[in-house]
């Protein structure tokens, strides 16, 4: 089988219909390489192809904004695809955050702000990461199903800062959701979040949320033994 032809950031720049195939290729990316934020990303992709369909917005403003995010994440994608190059990520951070500065109450504000979060995290800056996502999450309604995916990014954010309560906290929020979407992983985690502040107790009965109630999650075996190795520890 040949080789798969990497994509480059011309190639983004100049063909649409690779640019539309964004979405299909950062879900395997993400399935394959667990990014922990990167779901975040993934989200806000797949709502950027939507509005993309409507770039005949009337209002000078969101037309301009969008613009703007619009490069900055075709920078992001190009450095995701593989694309290696120092200056795309920081390029793709400073449009981003050009679109918060000069267009705050425009649309593309609310795509650029979690982006430019999972930026932040990647940069280890998680004070700033936290920043963006709650900002983002102050924007969204309580049925919004970008909820879990904000919630999410802000507990790898606070686990980056070792503040494992926090984080827990967080993950606690996505799995008290009405929304199945990343609560199996969110148990996991919560878990993981126990055993960094030695609770063993709470996080086996997480672990076993996962094994009970997720037998299809990626970490389900994960869970399985950790079960076993902390009841082990009595």
């Amino acid at each position: 089988m040949a080789k798969k032809k990497r994509l480059t950031r011309k190639q983004l720049l100049k063909e649409p219909d690779e640019f539309l195939t964004f979405s299909a290729k950062a879900i395997r990316f993400a399935s394959e390489n667990r990014k922990p934020i990167s779901y975040v990303v993934i989200g806000i992709a797949v709502v950027a192809v939507a509005f993309a369909v409507f770039r005949y917005f009337s209002n000078l403003s969101e037309r301009k904004a969008y613009a703007i995010f619009e490069q900055g994440l075709v920078e992001y994608v190009a450095g995701v695809s593989g694309e290696e190059s120092p200056h795309l990520e920081q390029t793709a951070k400073e449009k981003f955050a050009e679109v918060l500065k000069k267009y705050p109450s425009t649309s593309a504000t609310e795509l650029s702000l979690p982006v430019y979060a999972d930026i932040s995290y990647d940069e280890g800056s998680y004070d700033k990461a936290i920043e963006l996502y709650q900002r983002r999450l102050g924007e969204v309604s309580e049925k919004d199903s970008l909820r879990n995916l904000i919630w999410n990014g802000l507990a790898y954010a606070y686990e980056g800062k070792k503040d494992y309560k926090a984080a827990a906290e967080y993950f606690r929020k996505i799995t008290g959701s009405q929304d199945e979407f990343l609560k199996g992983e969110a148990y996991f985690n919560q878990g993981r979040m126990y055993e960094a502040m030695n609770d063993r107790l709470k996080a086996c009965e997480a672990y076993e949320r996962v094994v009970r109630d997720y037998p299809n999650a990626v970490q389900f075996r994960i869970a399985k033994e950790k079960v076993v190795r902390l009841k082990d520890k009595g």
